[in-house]
């Protein structure tokens, strides 16, 4: 006999109450579906947002669940809401990570410094642009060909420096990948660029690559290897982060992220002990510091505040420390408009539609792409389609921008 349900219940409640009507433990469920108990308990009580479609149907698998709608309710959930709309430039940005040489690479040797200058350009283009998926789709293939081949070329002059370059590419790769259903290419560029960057040598790059991977990591869920790659990486850059601004900037870019990956979990204690220790390194480093790739630098000291404390619930000290910074400071583009739709999901926290509804836009007009691209902002728009009356028309419009079915 089928089991009658609210139909406004929360998928994770769905998931919760099939697996205790199971009678299967959290850690086992877990196992099972290959995460996390940690992940499985913030799907359920809903801190994460409903697993993809792949990772459902495993779910009722296990569950014994022959209707998926048993899990998603009454909620349309097309493929396109969990895999992500795929931006025009993907194919061809993959054709090019696939095209790299598996060996030594022949012809012409690409000119290091020619090298360098296109990959500082690409990162300039990836700040500067609130279109910043649609240049780096532009800029990528040539970028990445040209970095892969001199990486991997016999007669390159400064291989080292070669391989820090593509390493970097790979994590711009992965920047333009994200959220658009093609994860097997996240994972392959990430782990691509950390090998690259180790063999390097240069700690800088291995420091950068593994912000990206632990970045995958958690937003995967897998939080346990996010925690552990993050505490490898201090470890290796704790010796030397006194030496230089970038190695200082790459040591406190790993405890932010440590900070953060405790706060997904639910660690109050752990991600504020994390955040000081993050702060007090940003906090020493030049003025002007600025590291394009992970937006590293004492600016950004408030935009991390707010994510933890965004992903603790603790809607009130986000917007404490929002109102420590001013959005225009904060030179890149696309990590102003993260920052903003941070600020709206404090705001969404406590039910201030139209204060989501003004940082959303905000978000749009500073970057559309990032907004675009983002399941927050796709989750926040689809409330405020079912808000009350006053925020309707703003919700809409949200709508269209950001791809979001109204």
């Amino acid at each position: 006999m089928a089991m009658a349900l609210d139909p406004a219940l929360p998928v994770g409640k769905r998931i919760k109450l099939f697996r205790e009507r199971a009678g299967k433990s959290r850690a086992v469920l877990a196992g099972l579906v290959g995460r996390s108990e940690g992940w499985l308990k913030a799907v359920e009580s809903g801190r994460l947002l409903p697993p993809r479609l792949p990772m459902l149907v495993k779910i009722a698998g296990h569950l014994d669940i022959d209707d998926l709608s048993m899990l998603t309710g009454d909620v349309s959930m097309p493929r396109a809401l969990f895999s992500g709309t795929e931006h025009p430039a993907l194919a061809v940005v993959r054709r090019a990570v696939d095209a790299a040489p598996l060996g030594l690479a022949a012809g012409p040797v690409p000119n290091v410094d020619h090298v360098a200058a296109q990959l500082a350009g690409a990162w300039r283009a990836r700040d500067s642009r609130g279109d910043h998926r649609t240049a780096l789709g532009d800029l990528l293939p040539s970028l990445v060909a040209t970095a892969s081949v001199a990486a991997s070329h016999p007669e390159c002059p400064d291989r080292r420096r070669a391989e820090a370059a593509y390493a970097s590419a790979l994590n711009l790769v992965q920047m333009f990948a994200s959220y658009q259903g093609d994860g097997n290419l996240v994972w392959r560029v990430a782990e691509r660029s950390l090998a690259t960057a180790r063999a390097s040598g240069d700690l800088v790059a291995v420091g950068q690559a593994c912000w990206f991977l632990v970045e995958a990591f958690r937003k995967s869920g897998q939080w346990d290897s996010a925690q552990t790659l993050t505490e490898e990486a201090l470890r290796l850059l704790d010796p030397v982060r006194r030496d230089s601004a970038r190695l200082a900037g790459a040591w406190a870019d790993m405890a932010f992220h440590a900070a953060i990956t405790h706060a997904t979990a639910g660690e109050a204690g752990e991600a504020w002990g994390w955040f000081d220790r993050a702060e007090e390194a940003a906090g020493s480093l030049p003025a002007d510091f600025w590291n394009s790739p992970t937006s590293g630098s004492a600016r950004v000291i408030p935009l991390h505040a707010v994510t933890v404390a965004v992903e603790l619930r603790q809607a009130g000290t986000a917007l404490r420390w929002a109102d420590r910074l001013t959005p225009e400071a904060v030179p890149a583009l696309p990590r102003r408009a993260r920052h903003l739709i941070e600020v709206a999901r404090a705001h969404a926290m406590r039910g201030e539609h139209d204060q989501v509804a003004t940082m959303l836009n905000s978000a749009v007009e500073v970057a559309p792409e990032t907004a675009r691209w983002n399941q927050e902002t796709h989750a926040m728009v689809r409330a405020l389609l079912d808000g009350p009356p006053s925020v309707r028309s703003s919700a809409r419009e949200l709508a269209t921008a950001t791809g979001v079915a109204a």
